[in-house]
């Protein structure tokens, strides 16, 4: 919960300091890549998030590792600001939240939509069209599977949830049956 809440407030920070579709794509792109180079390279990894190498040392392979990638001017200060802070490890929460925040920034809305199979692209359009609708703005969703909700479909938009499926009225019948 507290990585969930650091994670948003760098997201956000990030999300308000670019200021162009392209800068956001390159952004994304590199920071989602140091994420990955810090998962697959088990030395870079114990370099920079273990606490007992020297401040110093970790700053000296940081900037020797940004300027070998040649990353933009801004991923390299929130990594290094991530990396100053001990905060490195939720860089890969950072890039998976970015997408959503800046959609928001340009009037987008965000959906989650869970399903226990694939929506087909003509059910997707559908079901984007009707939240459109809905929004009276333009939206975006964010496909998975939850095999967990038995049938339907349960779309989160924020803390709301829109629950369609078979295991959400399985739920409430089970509580009506409660009450009588």
């Amino acid at each position: 919960m507290k990585n969930d809440v650091l994670i948003n407030r760098y997201a956000e920070g990030l999300a308000g300091a670019l200021h162009s579709a392209g800068e956001y794509e390159a952004v994304l792109r590199e920071i989602s890549e140091f994420a990955g180079l810090l998962q697959t390279h088990e030395l870079l990894k114990a370099t920079l998030l273990r606490p007992f190498v020297a401040a110093a040392r970790k700053a000296e392979v940081l900037e020797e590792v940004l300027t070998h990638q040649g990353y933009a001017e801004k991923t390299r200060r929130l990594v290094t600001l991530l990396a100053q802070r001990g905060r490195l490890d939720i860089l890969a929460g950072i890039a998976r939240t970015l997408p959503a925040l800046w959609k928001k920034r340009q009037g987008v809305v965000t959906f989650d939509v869970r399903s226990v199979v694939p929506l087909t692209d003509a059910q997707r359009a559908k079901l984007e069209a009707t939240l459109a609708a809905r929004e009276k703005k333009p939206v975006s969703c964010v496909y998975g599977l939850d095999p967990a909700i038995v049938g339907g479909l349960v779309v989160r938009k924020g803390n709301r949830v829109y629950d369609a499926s078979l295991k959400g009225r399985l739920e409430r019948l089970k509580e009506i049956i409660r009450e009588r």
